[in-house]
């Protein structure tokens, strides 16, 4: 086998249950491209941040992968759906397995997953041990065993592309995140050395570090009062562009990692952050003791 015409290329995307998330946005302009789609999660309508768990989230009838493959097959598109859990090798395994099998190769791997906000986002002596294994376990395992399972697809064809969803977060130092942090870190260095290894092949490995994204994992907050859009806009002052970014941003930047024009580009990552760091920033000093 051998490259064959982006309209008849096959791309396999993690993390697409959630409405606002990133994952639909990156699946949906794949699928304008011409690539037949696989979607998966976890779940089928993505695994709950805290907030969500203590909030709540509004039933608006979205019903996660089902709904996001109606929505590219009504545009004219083609798409299915798989879920597991990528952290796990026999489920990775599958998922790719699954895609393969029903469409005879796999040409783009994007991964997208993560682990949902919660504990992590403490103090380093608030964040369980078990927490922050299970963060690493999702974000830089999952990549490590979905790469992993796709790489002998792709040499065999001669051709592919493998994009990582990073974070700013893991160039720079955000505050509250030394679990979140450490893992979009480790998927930098995993996507250079993977680069290394199979750039013979024709295949590229790549990835993305959004900054600031307006979807359910910028929020924490607990409370079910917090203004989400005012809370956004506050958040837009600090980053030149004016605003913060949206999925179909770095669904564009994706896509061009994922297309013949970035053939010469690998082991690389593009900063997504609208030109500003703001929302990385510490938490102002506390005063000292006594004071």
């Amino acid at each position: 086998m051998s490259a064959v015409s982006p309209e008849r290329r096959v791309a396999l995307v993690t993390g697409c249950g959630k409405r606002d998330g990133v994952g639909r946005g990156i699946a949906r302009r794949l699928a304008a491209s011409g690539a037949t789609v696989v979607v998966a999660d976890r779940k089928s309508t993505g695994v709950l941040n805290r907030r969500q768990e203590v909030v709540g989230v509004e039933d608006d009838g979205w019903r996660g992968l089902d709904s996001l493959v109606e929505e590219i097959t009504a545009a004219g598109g083609t798409a299915s759906s798989v879920t597991g859990d990528i952290g796990e090798v026999a489920d990775a395994d599958a998922m790719v397995a699954a895609a393969v099998a029903a469409h005879g190769r796999l040409d783009i791997l994007v991964n997208n997953a993560a682990a949902p906000q919660g504990l992590d986002r403490r103090e380093i002596a608030e964040v369980p041990v078990e927490v922050f294994d299970e963060v690493v376990r999702i974000n830089l395992r999952g990549t490590y065993l979905m790469s992993r399972a796709a790489v002998p697809v792709m040499r065999e064809q001669r051709w592919g592309r493998i994009v990582a969803v990073s974070s700013m977060a893991g160039v720079i130092g955000a505050a509250y995140s030394t679990a979140y942090s450490a893992s979009k870190a480790g998927i930098l260095g995993f996507t250079r050395a993977l680069a290394m290894d199979v750039a013979r092949w024709g295949i590229t490995v790549n990835a993305v570090a959004p900054g600031a994204v307006g979807t359910s994992r910028a929020f924490l907050s607990e409370d079910p009062d917090l203004d989400v859009d005012a809370e956004m806009a506050r958040r837009a002052q600090g980053i030149p562009v004016g605003r913060v970014g949206r999925p179909e941003d770095i669904a564009g930047a994706v896509a061009y990692l994922a297309s013949d024009d970035a053939g010469y580009m690998t082991g690389q990552y593009l900063v997504l952050d609208g030109g500003g760091r703001a929302g990385f920033l510490p938490e102002p000093a506390p005063e000292p003791s006594g004071s």
